[in-house]
């Protein structure tokens, strides 16, 4: 696996079959949470880390937030950009989010759909979390959404299966995932069958970090406030939460 091995999983296969297919109800119910927890007000500039195809960014503009909306995937900053060209509100940049800060202060900022881990280095990782940092404001926010990595262990499943229709046929993903203990990382195969009888694969890891662990890393990076939840109706984290969100306010 190369070390920049998002570069080649992003694809418009995986946009089509994951990125796309987000109903508008659940972008709709992320930002409304998103708008409460970063405690943003209309005419507020938003950082969104990792933006892929701006989903998020375009909703947050559409209810009068200026944002700036970073991804390493040209196709995807293209493709938000296509659907940004009426709403000057939104800026779609190219740029790696390891290392990109924005060019004036925000006063939020979130990294959703787990967009986090991806090195087996955690001084690596880290550094997402403090070019968010970097880009606040004094009184500014920060929202990481990762994987409730307690309950990925107690509800671990090796095999998810995602099928959409297309006019050509059914496009198939199987994603087999296995757990690496020594090195606290998951890998997986991505294999997507297609209409045409083709197949594609990719491979992806992830760290496996605890919620203990990213709110030493937001304390670490300068944050203050860390609160952590479990799901986008604002419930504490359990073992059943389906995710584990990090929040963090940069001192004033």
């Amino acid at each position: 696996m190369t070390d920049k091995w998002w570069e080649t999983l992003y694809d418009d296969l995986l946009a089509k079959i994951l990125l796309d297919s987000t109903s508008e109800k659940d972008i709709n119910d992320t930002v409304s949470f998103l708008q409460n927890i970063l405690k943003v007000k209309e005419g507020d500039r938003v950082f969104d880390q990792c933006c892929g195809t701006g989903r998020l960014s375009l909703a947050m503009a559409r209810l009068g937030h200026s944002v700036f909306g970073v991804d390493l995937i040209d196709s995807y900053i293209q493709s938000a950009k296509s659907h940004s060209i009426l709403n000057n509100s939104c800026q779609f940049i190219c740029d790696d989010a390891f290392n990109y800060t924005t060019p004036e202060p925000v006063q939020a900022a979130f990294n959703w759909w787990t967009s986090f881990g991806y090195s087996a280095s955690d001084s690596v990782n880290i550094n997402m979390i403090q070019r968010a940092f970097d880009s606040l404001e004094a009184g500014g926010r920060f929202a990481l959404d990762f994987m409730n990595v307690p309950g990925l262990y107690r509800s671990f499943q090796p095999q998810v299966v995602t099928r959409i229709k297309e006019d050509e046929g059914e496009l198939v993903l199987i994603r087999e995932s296995r757990m690496d203990h020594t090195t606290g990382m998951m890998h997986k195969t991505w294999t997507y069958f297609l209409a045409n009888g083709k197949k594609v694969e990719h491979q992806s890891q992830v760290r496996l970090y605890t919620p203990h662990q990213l709110n030493m890393f937001f304390v670490e990076c300068g944050f203050q406030e860390v609160v952590i939840y479990g799901d986008i109706d604002c419930s504490e984290l359990s073992l059943s939460s389906p995710r584990c969100i990090v929040t963090g306010c940069k001192p004033i």
